[in-house]
């Protein structure tokens, strides 16, 4: 079992590395982007496998992510950039990777990717931020979301966030159906499952909604009744699973057996707080602003 400590960096033991290969989105094209039930790439191999190898003998321990929640039942943990970047403990592999996806040449390589997904999937993104997307400013996400003003002075923060679930005594599924954060523009999973991880469960699930939509005050929490589920991401290494936020981006995980292993993984993410949607603009369903829309929110049905 690979069990990294954090007492010390370690080497990647790859010589140099080209920034071109540490880029989650360097292997695909406009081709690979799939609609259904909401646009999403899905590859295996994302990463140069020596690259990923030098990564995932590189990732720091649960102890380290988890921090005092490291004893809980399968519980979602996260550490980001905020905290990463700098940290002598975090092998300088590592730093590249996060300095990368933090950096305007990784914006620059989504618009080219998707520029013409958002703007179908969100028509009015310009109106409401004021500019085209490929002229939106970046910086790296702060603590506190929207509460932080250092997250409002630019169009779009990026964040780059380790990610665990904690070894599962009690099968459980750590997050059902649902819906990112409406300031969310896009979001993605890079799977660093340990090679002796033998456990079931764990695999990302995307859903698509039925006739009839779901009451906004749900989107956190979604009940089956809404939603079918469509496809399964399997939890395995050096997989990507990249997405776009909206209110059709319905997904989960699926239960996970009793196992000792953490469920271990990297996001890359961007978000919005600036805008003329005080709320976030990246959830909107027209039904959602109708007369039945709003009774149907307010009823729960």
């Amino acid at each position: 079992m690979i069990v990294p400590t954090t007492d010390a960096p370690q080497t990647s033991g790859i010589g140099a590395v080209n920034p071109g290969d540490l880029n989650i989105l360097g292997r695909l094209t406009r081709a690979d982007i799939r609609l259904e039930p909401y646009p999403h790439v899905l590859i295996h191999d994302a990463l140069p496998q020596a690259l990923f190898n030098a990564l995932a003998a590189a990732f720091p321990s649960l102890e380290y992510v988890a921090r005092d929640q490291a004893s809980l039942n399968n519980k979602s943990c996260l550490r980001g950039a905020a905290e990463v970047v700098g940290d002598p403990l975090i092998a300088p592999i590592w730093q590249q990777f996060f300095d990368f996806h933090l950096s305007r040449a990784f914006f620059d390589a989504f618009c080219d990717l998707w520029g013409d997904t958002v703007a179908r999937v969100h028509p009015g993104i310009e109106q409401n931020f004021g500019k085209p997307l490929r002229d939106f400013t970046t910086a790296c996400r702060s603590p506190g979301k929207g509460t932080t003003t250092a997250n409002r002075q630019t169009d779009l923060v990026l964040d780059c966030v380790f990610g665990i679930n904690t070894p599962v005594r009690a099968e459980s599924a750590v997050r059902g159906a649902h819906v990112d954060s409406p300031f969310k523009l896009f979001s993605s999973l890079l799977y660093f499952r340990d090679p002796e991880d033998g456990s079931e469960g764990g695999e990302y699930e995307l859903y698509r909604i039925r006739r009839r939509m779901y009451p906004r005050r749900l989107l956190k929490k979604i009940p089956d009744r809404y939603v079918d589920p469509v496809a399964r991401v399997p939890y395995r290494a050096n997989t990507l699973m990249f997405w776009l936020n909206s209110a059709s981006s319905v997904h989960g995980v699926t239960p996970r057996k009793v196992t000792p292993m953490p469920r271990r993984y990297v996001s890359v993410m961007g978000e919005c707080y600036g805008g003329r949607a005080a709320d976030g603009y990246f959830l909107h369903d027209p039904q959602w602003t109708t007369p039945a829309g709003r009774l149907r929110t307010w009823l729960n049905v």
